[in-house]
């Protein structure tokens, strides 16, 4: 009975082990940690992108326009992580420094698109830090271009995986 019980409880605390995500690009190089528990790593992405694109180059064109039509019929995998995590971080960086009235076109453009994104984090995520997300430009974050920062727990990853949608 006793060992039942133990069992349980290290099973609840393994599933609400933390996962944080941090994504930012700097100087045009994007660089991916993640952070499990306590345990921090580096994602090695570029060596997984460059393996990708070049198997995708061994394919056909017709291979690969069926690949693009399935990666966009199966964004929902995507979409039900995103239900289950908080988005705690996100920072865009605006290239003009100048005021927003000086150059109309380009920051009413810019200011179209960040407002889109802003909706799609907040339609999409189960918690957003409205204090966190920076569409502007900000001295703290200088040489940066943007920075995400996503959490989760083992347990709503795995039920993102497990659930089916029909």
């Amino acid at each position: 009975m006793y060992l039942a019980i133990f069992i349980f409880i290290i099973l609840i605390m393994i599933l609400a082990t933390d996962v944080e995500i941090n994504i930012k690009s700097a100087d045009d190089t994007i660089k991916i940690y993640a952070k499990i528990g306590l345990i921090r790593f580096v994602i090695p992405h570029q060596r997984l992108i460059s393996n990708a694109l070049k198997k995708e180059q061994l394919k056909d064109k017709q291979k690969q326009r069926e690949d693009f039509k399935k990666l966009f019929k199966n964004r929902h995998y995507l979409n039900r992580l995103f239900k289950h995590s908080s988005l705690s971080m996100f920072y865009i960086a605006r290239f003009t420094k100048e005021e927003l009235y000086l150059n109309p076109i380009m920051n009413g453009a810019y200011l179209m698109v960040s407002n889109q994104i802003s909706a799609y984090l907040n339609h999409h995520f189960k918690m957003v830090d409205y204090r966190n997300i920076k569409l502007i430009y900000d001295e703290q974050y200088e040489n940066i271009d943007y920075f995400i920062c996503v959490k989760a727990d083992l347990i709503s990853i795995l039920t993102a995986i497990i659930i089916r949608t029909d």
